[in-house]
């Protein structure tokens, strides 16, 4: 029998105790081998074990100096392991507590350990990487995973921490250089000012996207220029494009060389908007209710849909709708021109599959501005106009490349969906170390 009551023989003493390799490989903690394996009377399993022999030299070496330490005392500890399916793993690792033989170092005493149970931790090393996997990887708040493994949440919050800056820690060597990204900010959680030794926290986030992998590059407080140009300046000698909603602060802080891409879902919804502002300020009301007109939704929100998706007889309702009187004309004039620029839009290589001729652009470009000019007294036209020329060479850069700020925009949306998932943070670090996590994918 060996030393777990199996059938075979006893394998060589460790500190006069004998172990069973089959009981160890099954416990799987690299550096411990099992002594004994018994019920715990609870309807869990306690697993007695010891430091391997191989690296007694190892966990004997002082933690400050690398000392061999001298036995002072045989402590046993009860490091929490993962369950074996359904059931609970007691383990109880009697170690050594150690002596420091060098006089000048200011670690007096030690006790043994090892990487897979690290020093003053409670968790062994796997079972803190389980925590911090469920956090980071499957997306659970830190209570529902603290709950889950049966810990404190400040203990799961710290188990997170390890395991994200670990896998974190050599993000840009993997991710790559960086060629095109995209830049926007979301709304980070309630202000707060500067007091007490406390660091000041922002309501947004400026967050870097990388448009090749999808990854997080990284975030910064602040919707600003500095908060862009503090993300933008460690990519500045490999990025070629940088993909942006009209943000002018962002724009201001482009690093030299650098082709500015406008995004071109932000250029429909300002032409979108300029509808809306129409419509406020022609007071505008149709004669009939909209169900009345046979629409299934309100005018002016049916003027938001791409006319290619309407239904023809709602295309036709909406056109006499408007047609009737001067307002709605006015109304309409904007409408043509969202969908000028939507026909600019449509020439990208996303939508055509091949990049379009620069002349191709052009035209469409000049066609939106004419029309824009014979209707120059609708307010909303002459603003939208006035917009697209001040991004005149980044939207041209946006449909000759094709590229957009979608990720950067999905993963805003992730973001704030961690946020709710959180209850938010209070820390704009751990916020920005989650967010990270969710939205950076390896290689």
């Amino acid at each position: 029998m060996d030393a777990t009551g199996c059938a075979g023989h006893a394998q060589a003493e460790s500190r006069g105790v004998q172990w069973c390799p089959e009981a160890t490989l099954l416990l799987g903690i690299p550096g411990l081998i099992v002594t004994c394996v018994a019920e715990d009377g609870e309807g869990g399993t306690e697993v007695h074990a010891v430091t391997h022999p191989d690296l007694d030299e190892q966990a004997r070496a002082c933690p400050e100096c690398g000392s061999r330490g001298v036995i002072k005392q045989r402590p046993s500890t009860t490091p929490r392991d993962l369950p074996w399916g359904r059931r609970v793993i007691r383990l109880k690792w009697r170690k050594r507590r150690l002596t420091c033989k060098n006089r000048k170092c200011p670690v007096k005493t030690f006790t043994e350990w090892l990487p897979a149970v690290p020093r003053r931790k409670r968790l062994t090393a796997r079972n803190r990487d389980a925590i911090g996997a469920a956090i980071g990887d499957d997306l659970e708040s830190v209570s529902a995973a603290a709950r889950r493994h049966g810990v404190t949440e400040r203990t799961a919050q710290a188990a997170f921490n390890d395991y994200a800056d670990r896998e974190l820690a050599d993000l840009d060597e993997r991710s790559g250089p960086v060629e095109a990204a995209g830049i926007d900010e979301f709304r980070r959680g309630a202000p707060r000012p500067a007091s007490g030794g406390r660091e000041a926290r922002s309501k947004w986030f400026t967050h870097l996207v990388d448009l090749g992998t999808g990854g997080t590059l990284g975030l910064a407080q602040e919707r600003t220029g500095e908060a862009g140009k503090s993300l933008t300046s460690a990519h500045e000698d490999t990025m070629r494009y940088l993909a942006m909603d009209l943000s002018a602060p962002y724009r201001s802080t482009v690093p030299d060389g650098v082709t500015v891409i406008a995004d071109p879902f932000h250029l429909v919804q300002s032409a979108n908007k300029k509808i809306d502002a129409a419509f406020r300020r022609l007071s505008y009301r149709t004669e009939h209710d909209y169900k009345k007109l046979g629409l299934p939704r309100p005018l002016h929100a049916m003027l938001r849909h791409n006319i290619e998706d309407l239904a023809p007889d709602h295309l036709d309702i909406i056109l006499d709708t408007l047609d009737s009187d001067a307002d709605g004309q006015q109304i309409a004039v904007v409408w043509i021109a969202k969908e000028q620029l939507r026909k600019l839009l449509a020439l990208r290589v996303t939508k055509t599959g091949s990049t379009p001729a620069p002349s191709a652009v052009r035209d469409r470009l000049i066609s939106f501005y004419l029309w824009c000019a014979d209707h120059v007294h609708v307010p909303e036209l002459k603003t939208l106009a006035e917009t697209i020329e001040k991004w005149q060479q980044p939207v041209i850069d946006a449909v000759l490349t094709g590229y957009s700020n979608a990720k950067a925009e999905a993963h805003n949306r992730t973001a704030k969906l961690i946020a709710r998932t959180a209850r938010g943070f209070a820390s704009p670090l751990n916020q920005a170390r989650r967010v990270r996590m969710a939205t950076t994918r390896f290689v």
